[in-house]
């Protein structure tokens, strides 16, 4: 049938001729259906005809009547309940034409009479088995009016040839056709067709009963016991019961006992105060096998005349994505435990590192003063250069796994870029002179002053100028800076570098700024590092919010650039220092390791500081509660009592003791640590290997905190 309109609920009343099986459908259902009655028919029809025809013939046409009637009641029954598509079509065209066959005989008895009012009959009989008939196919208004009015017509036709017909029997007749026609006008007026109706609900059913036997998805009733009244037979594919075996049974005799029934009862009053609303909710269901299963329901309320009657539900199975879930959360869970331990090796490995290299770099800087020899002075600056490029390496590892985890933080202040370079360029002046490459600098624009982390922006430099000394045998590399006025007081800052090196090939460009990753296999032996300088040098040149890039020709050598935008700064007053900087400064150090307390004594000393040591936290406390001290410096993993411990009693001393500030000196320098530190009450953090510049930084800014310290400025 035929659908249209703005809803698909509405259905049109123009007519569709039905197909053969639809016709064939309705005429069984007929059989089937009115089959007493119409052996009743038959026997009042019987029962008039003997007015006119032989007894006996009208009792051997009634007993044909009787047996095909019988036969068609067993023909057009279906084979399974319900089900009109399982019925043997043959026999039932069969069982239909023998009924029609049947009263065209009882019609035939009649027109052989000879009289005209039993012609009249016999024709109204054959008019009315063509009608029947002709509807099957054509059940339209205007083919219902005409049959309607064809038993009539044929009896009339009939009577209007016979003569002699008196005023009286022509009104009879007029009046008759009159009224025949007046109920099939009024019959067509009321409603089309009860069949085209009944087709339609047909089709309805039909189409009902294929969705829910093909869909996937198990659509349920239950009443607000949660009783089933209704399971799609797809249930028999999800949980193995099949339909029957559910309906009547309750719900909660196949759902997991945990479930929550609270979140059920809330759902439910959730729907009851907002009809047409639909809740979903996951919950466990048994399978017929036992196993349990995961299904995932949407539910609504059924509501009659304004009250709940019943909830349909429509639910998957979801037992495979409940299992990845909880696979995903849990390899969640080893991920961050993974990155716990990975964090906490990392701190190991660095406090191992630091502190006997924190020693040899100490002493290799105080050598610097002491009367050596030139060939020990080439063997110390080797040994000082190897020692930086270790700590180099180890902050690359670090400041990576900070980048990994969030947790790195730029520091902007004014700096000139244009200084920024040169140191840069002097730091790797000797290394370049060493191998015979001339590395020169150039510097373009105006307004070197800009807002920027000072440390950061050198290592991008450092690691770009670094690289291409690194990777250049012969030649000269270039490192050219311009910084050019944008309006708003900002600064376009482009700095490059040139280079004659190794180049690269362009099938290993792509992956160049991947982290531990470098241009060729054999690169790591041939030149050293790790592979992190440029990936770290990405995500610093993104966090300041700008880009970095390359062109390379292997075999030619290649040209690194970075370009960001920084605000403009005012130029800082120039910092002043001499040798006794820290005179009349009262330190405290707390360090356990013998080496590294006689660098740090050392260095301090020649500094002007006054120096007391103490080599573990306990000492440390003690010293500190004696209020003679306008520093102290403070190890972390000492034994007896650590650093963070030792920080903590400190803070707990009464007077003046208890205020001291309080400067971590510690290899454990990652940025959760430091944290940490500041929450115990330390005021600042100087990382081992340990720098002149970062200590002297570090100590005159806890100096000008404390205006009684008089001191040379910083």
């Amino acid at each position: 049938m035929s659908r249209t309109g703005a809803h698909p609920g509405l259905i049109t009343p123009r007519y569709v001729r039905p197909t053969l099986r639809q016709v064939i459908d309705e005429a069984a259902d007929a059989l089937h259906e009115v089959a007493l009655q119409k052996i009743v028919l038959g026997l009042v029809a019987a029962l008039a005809a003997t007015l006119v025809l032989d007894w006996k013939t009208t009792a051997a046409w009634f007993a044909g009547l009787v047996a095909i009637e019988t036969w068609g009641w067993f023909a057009t029954r279906p084979s399974a309940p319900r089900d009109r598509r399982r019925r043997n079509y043959p026999n039932v065209a069969a069982a239909y034409l023998a009924q029609i066959a049947c009263w065209l005989v009882l019609a035939t008895f009649l027109w052989s009479t000879g009289a005209p009012l039993v012609q009249a009959a016999g024709a109204a009989v054959f008019m009315v088995i063509a009608a029947v008939t002709i509807l099957l196919f054509y059940n339209t208004p205007m083919v219902f009016l005409a049959s309607g009015a064809a038993p009539a017509l044929g009896a009339l036709a009939v009577l209007a040839g016979v003569e002699a017909r008196s005023p009286a029997e022509a009104l009879l007749l007029s009046v008759t056709l009159l009224l025949c026609g007046a109920f099939c006008v009024g019959r067509a007026l009321d409603t089309p067709s009860t069949q085209e109706q009944q087709r339609r609900l047909n089709e309805s059913l039909d189409a009902y009963e294929t969705l829910a036997a093909n869909v996937t998805d198990v659509i349920a009733r239950t009443n607000l016991t949660g009783e089933f009244v209704y399971v799609s037979p797809s249930v028999k594919a999800i949980l193995g019961y099949e339909p029957e075996e559910l309906v009547g049974t309750s719900r909660w005799d196949i759902t997991h006992p945990d479930a929550d029934v609270a979140e059920m009862v809330e759902a439910y009053h959730r729907m009851v105060a907002e009809p047409g609303r639909a809740e979903a909710m996951t919950v466990q269901v048994r399978h017929k096998d036992g196993r349990w299963l995961w299904l995932q329901s949407s539910a609504r309320l059924i509501f009659e005349d304004g009250a709940p009657v019943a909830t349909i539900d429509v639910s998957r199975d979801v037992t495979a994505q409940v299992a990845a879930e909880a696979a995903l959360k849990e390899a969640k869970a080893e991920a961050e435990a993974a990155t716990r331990a990975k964090a906490e090796f990392l701190a190991n490995v660095s406090h191992e590192i630091r502190t006997p290299l924190n020693g040899v770099l100490g002493a290799l800087q105080l050598l610097q003063d002491e009367p050596v020899s030139a060939e020990g002075r080439s063997l110390m600056r080797r040994a000082n250069d190897c020692g930086r490029m270790l700590a180099e390496l180890l902050n690359d590892v670090l400041d990576f796994s900070k980048i990994e985890a969030g947790q790195l933080d730029l520091s902007p202040e004014p700096l000139d870029a244009r200084e920024a370079l040169d140191v840069v360029v002097g730091l790797l002046e000797g290394q370049a002179r060493a191998k015979g490459v001339d590395l020169r600098s150039a510097v373009d624009g105006e307004g070197f002053w800009i807002e920027a982390d000072a440390v950061r922006l050198r290592q991008v430099m450092f690691n770009l100028v670094g690289n291409a000394v690194k990777f250049t045998s012969a030649g000269h590399v270039e490192a050219r800076l311009s910084v050019q006025p944008m309006g708003d007081d900002r600064r376009r800052v482009r700095f490059e570098v040139e280079d004659t090196g190794i180049g690269m090939a362009p099938e290993v460009q792509a992956r160049l700024f991947e982290r531990f990753q470098q241009a060729e296999s054999d690169t790591a032996r041939r030149f050293g590092g790790a592979g992190l300088g440029l990936s770290i040098s990405r995500a610093l040149v993104r966090m300041m919010g700008g880009d970095i890039g390359f062109t390379s020709v292997a075999g030619e050598g290649s040209t690194f650039w970075l370009e960001f935008e920084a605000p403009a700064a005012t130029p800082a007053a120039p910092a002043t220092a001499d040798e006794a900087v820290l005179a009349g400064v009262r330190i405290l150090l707390v360090e356990d390791n013998a080496t590294n307390r006689l660098v740090a004594q050392t260095l301090l000393q020649r500094l002007g500081a006054q120096v007391t040591e103490a080599e573990d936290g306990l000492a440390g406390v003690r010293a500190a509660a004696t209020g003679r001290f306008d520093l102290i410096l403070m190890d972390i993993q000492m034994p007896h009592m650590d650093g963070i411990e030792a920080a903590q009693s400190i803070r707990g001393l009464a007077g003046a003791a208890g205020q001291v500030p309080i400067l971590a000196l510690t290899a454990n320098a990652m940025t959760h640590q430091r944290a940490e530190y500041l929450a115990a009450g330390m005021n600042g953090i100087v990382s081992k290997p340990i720098s002149v510049a970062a200590l002297l930084g570090e100590v005159g800014r806890m100096l000008e905190a404390d205006p009684e310290i008089e001191t040379v400025a910083v």
